[in-house]
């Protein structure tokens, strides 16, 4: 990665109109930033000789890929070239850099992505270049091509003639037909380090004599999300409202509140499991006029970064600056990383749920709520001061046989500390199936034979009068124990007790085709259908 020094084309900009990502946009492989094994391969190749006819420079917007395809073509028409490190003075490179170069043609596929257009560059491509060494086309967004323009171009773009090379940029290109791609060097460009960002957001603002505070570069940083081209314009914006002074306020008074300062709150109150604080966080966003959607994606993303600060910190290195990088490590460690964990999912559904409700900063709430106060649920339940009522007995249907039946299960024992009360689990038993219906709808169907007995040593057992609802659940056990964690926030297993009944007298019945009276849960029609079915 080269250093670039204040003289050396920052300062070159001459119309006072042309922007600052335009001015300082790099002239050699030396000055691109960022994207180091890009340009190891292509300058290895230059210098050994090897240039292609196709290349495809892929990767997020503001990353460098036009201005790696004007290095190149410079690299390759420069007088003294082909060479990886073009003089920038000759004539062919300054016909280039000023856009009056015949043989580098610079295409916009968004408003030529038709067949006929790509017929008329077909037409074009036959005639040798007037001047240079080789004519140059280079498409942008390439992925704009419609279906029959890609089609029509694949012919040229496979065999061109021996003047011509191709470089196509493009941010999708998972949307370039497979037949393009195969035709093509692809070279993946990628989203700039916040670091390598901020060193070279330093070097410009010093060199365009803005005063800067860390904090605000910083601020931009993020904001770009990986794109130097979307920093420097926010730069230059920041710096004309603080008429060159560009610190924390002037950033937010340019660009409105960013999200990240009450997204740093809502993950110091998770750390420290702070309910209220999360709420005042949320609250505060809200009236600062920040997008409630937003804040959970910075949440999100705060925790990852606090999940991988405990498992691998070095890869924070690349993504937040170094005193971000410094926070998430020290605030890491007095985290559970279940916390963390459940954290993230919660959050994720919340975000889903928003996009239905339209109640963005309800879902936010309801997150924070039962991601801090989780901890907090069990042990506060206390025994309530009478005698608890016994669970109900099911209805007799069909008079007993002289035999005794099996005992009943023995009554439930009291719930340990921290574990739920199987009268709490009865109160979220339809919530639950309602879990278990979004990724199975038969073993739903099963649990309606299903009723909560006791919750004892970590362990809820379900009665069932069928064995073969008993079976199907017991085999699906982990989608129940999934349903139970997320609404109770208390891991429970699920052990499944089958309650034998007795068989019915002889004629008591009234026939023996005719079907039995169905209970609410099920379990005698499940019993029918099994003796239907199976004689």
């Amino acid at each position: 990665m080269g250093k670039i020094t204040a003289g050396s084309f920052g300062r070159a900009r001459q119309p006072a109109s042309v922007s600052l990502y335009r001015s300082w946009r790099p002239k050699t492989f030396a000055e691109l930033v960022g994207q180091d094994a890009v340009v190891k391969t292509l300058t290895s190749a230059i210098t050994k000789g090897r240039l292609a006819h196709a290349y495809l420079f892929s990767g997020p917007r503001g990353s460098g890929k036009t201005s790696a395809a004007k290095i190149l073509a410079r690299c390759i028409n420069c007088v003294h070239g082909p060479t990886a490190e073009p003089d920038n003075t000759c004539e062919n490179c300054l016909a280039i850099l000023e856009g009056r170069a015949l043989d580098v043609l610079e295409i916009d596929a968004a408003s030529n992505r038709g067949i006929d257009e790509i017929r008329e560059l077909r037409e074009k491509v036959k005639f040798a270049p007037s001047t240079m060494r080789r004519k140059v086309y280079i498409i942008d967004e390439a992925h704009m091509l419609t279906r029959e323009g890609a089609n029509a171009f694949l012919k040229t773009l496979e065999e061109p003639p021996e003047h011509v090379v191709f470089i196509m940029a493009t941010t999708e290109p998972e949307k370039l037909p497979v037949t393009v791609l195969s035709r093509c060097q692809r070279y993946s460009f990628r989203r700039i380090a916040i670091p390598v960002m901020l060193e070279r957001l330093r070097h410009i603002a010093a060199a365009e004599g803005f005063t800067f505070t860390e904090e605000a570069l910083g601020q931009i940083a993020y904001r770009a999300d990986g794109g130097l081209r979307d920093a420097l314009t926010m730069l230059e914006q920041a710096a004309a409202f603080g008429d060159g002074q560009v610190d924390a306020e002037t950033v937010a008074a340019a660009f409105g509140q960013s999200t990240r300062e009450w997204a740093r709150s809502l993950v110091q109150a998770v750390c420290d499991a702070d309910a209220a604080a999360a709420l005042d966080a949320v609250s505060g966003a809200s009236d600062a006029g920040a997008e409630m959607v937003n804040l959970m994606r910075e949440v999100i993303s705060s925790l990852r970064q606090l999940l991988v600060a405990r498992l691998n910190p070095e890869v924070l290195a690349s993504e937040l600056a170094p005193e971000d990088a410094r926070w998430a490590a020290e605030h890491a460690e007095g985290v559970p990383q279940g916390r963390l964990v459940r954290g993230l999912k919660l959050l994720a559904d919340a975000m889903a749920d928003a996009r239905r409700s339209g109640l963005p900063r309800l879902e936010l709430e309801v997150a924070m709520l039962r991601l801090l106060l989780a901890a907090d649920e069990a042990p506060a339940a206390k025994p309530e001061p009478h005698a608890a009522p016994a669970p109900p007995k099911p209805e007799p249907r069909l008079p007993a046989p002289a035999q005794a039946s099996p005992p009943p299960p023995a009554p439930a024992p009291a719930p340990a500390a921290g574990e739920p009360s199987v009268q709490k689990v009865l109160g979220i038993w339809e919530q639950v199936r309602a879990r278990v219906a979004e990724r199975s709808a038969p073993v739903n169907g099963m649990l309606a034979a299903a009723e909560p007995r006791s919750v004892s040593g970590g362990v809820l057992t379900l009665e069932f009068t069928n064995t073969i609802a008993a079976d199907a659940v017991r085999d699906n056990a982990p989608l129940v124990e999934e349903a139970l964690l997320d609404l109770l926030s208390v891991p429970l297993k699920v052990s499944i007790h089958v309650q034998k009944r007795a068989p019915a007298a002889h004629g008591a019945s009234g026939g023996a085709g005719r079907a039995p009276s169905i209970r609410e849960d099920g379990s005698d029609l499940l019993d029918y259908a099994f003796k239907k079915f199976s004689t």
